[in-house]
């Protein structure tokens, strides 16, 4: 018996609420100069004094970040993820710090050249795709974000329901076994609460399964007056779940010279495709980088039990991995990272990376 476990958490999540105030930033830099370069991460907590947010980094020097832009920047995603103003953090008494700084010199001009770019990080980046699932996902993985996508909605409609929440599915076993721990007023029948969760996890997980609602008890504290909040913390959310390795940094509130991101894109990119295009059943890409440096010092291509051919050689080197062939291809210049934040960076239509290209 193998026992997979995967977990997802929702926008309202501390760490989410980071990210997203991150790539709103990163959002704002790309629309005034599609050139910037931004590194930028938001830290966020509950205090007496009514709520703290950090947000600090570098972005380039000609960006106009001041601390009202910011400061509008960080209202705004605020108030798409948070309901309740705790006295802990109250939107009207936060202390918002901008400490933003220009891009590193040094950095800059390792990386910046219009014909052939650098990459802006060195690292490693992993893009995993398998034809079990229609997004190309991990199936308990899969499972437990489309439950936890359409709790959002729910807890969006439902005045009861704050934004905080998390989902963790187990599969494997002769249950499949949930666990869901949601945000929610004082007020509320948990026995409703359980039974309308019972009903969206039914949806959703076609064996016999079990439920655990709220294991702590009760969940009417969260968000960032419950626990801090940071980006870059959730990056196995952000990819695949557990059962696909990490490459390294994670994606929120960079520019796509940071191969962090698109490099990882790029790698989901080209996973997917060989899988779409029956090269293999599942595919796992891996992609390194030195920063500076415009050619990937690996690409390696893991197709498990399938059969390499001329073929499959032939279709991979149809994906050129250089950083400035990536945004070109991809389009990052173009995308507005602030709906990538949430549910994982992979598996949703629409995206660039996520096209299926024909042989």
């Amino acid at each position: 018996m193998k026992l997979i476990t995967a977990e997802t958490v929702s926008p309202g999540h501390p760490d989410k609420i980071a990210d997203l105030i991150s790539d709103c930033v990163l959002f704002e830099a790309l629309s005034q100069d599609k050139s910037s370069k931004v590194a930028v991460e938001t830290f966020l907590t509950g205090t007496q004094d009514g709520g703290l947010i950090v947000v600090g980094g570098e972005v380039s020097e000609n960006i106009d970040v001041n601390d009202g832009k910011i400061e509008e920047i960080v209202k705004e995603a605020l108030s798409t993820t948070i309901k309740t103003n705790f006295p802990e953090f109250d939107l009207n008494r936060l202390q918002i710090q901008n400490v933003i700084t220009p891009q590193s010199e040094e950095i800059r001009s390792a990386v910046e050249d219009d014909k052939n770019q650098g990459a802006g990080d060195q690292g490693i980046m992993i893009g995993f795709a398998t034809n079990k699932t229609e997004s190309y996902m991990p199936n308990s993985f899969d499972i437990a974000r489309k439950i936890q996508m359409e709790l959002w909605n729910l807890q969006k409609e439902d005045p009861l329901l704050d934004l905080d929440a998390k989902v963790q599915i187990t599969t494997g076993g002769e249950k499949t076994k949930v666990v869901v721990s949601v945000q929610h007023k004082k007020e509320i029948n948990m026995d409703i609460l359980f039974s309308d969760i019972y009903s969206l996890v039914s949806n959703f997980v076609n064996t016999d399964f079990s439920l655990d609602l709220n294991t702590s008890g009760s969940f009417t504290k969260g968000g960032p007056a419950g626990d801090t909040g940071l980006t870059g913390r959730k990056i196995v959310v952000d990819a695949y779940g557990p059962t696909v390795p990490v490459g390294g940094g994670a994606f929120s509130g960079k520019d796509p010279s940071k191969v962090d991101r698109s490099g990882a894109y790029a790698a989901r990119h080209l996973a997917k495709n060989i899988v779409a295009n029956k090269f293999a059943d599942k595919c796992l890409v891996r992609i390194a980088y030195a920063i500076g440096k415009v050619d990937p010092y690996e690409v390696t291509v893991d197709i498990f039990d399938g059969e390499y051919s001329a073929a499959l050689n032939d279709f991979i080197e149809r994906f050129d991995m250089r950083p400035q062939s990536i945004i070109e291809r991809l389009e990052l210049l173009d995308v507005d990272y602030r709906t990538d934040t949430m549910f994982s960076h992979f598996g949703h239509p629409g995206r660039t990376w996520e096209r299926i290209e024909s042989l």
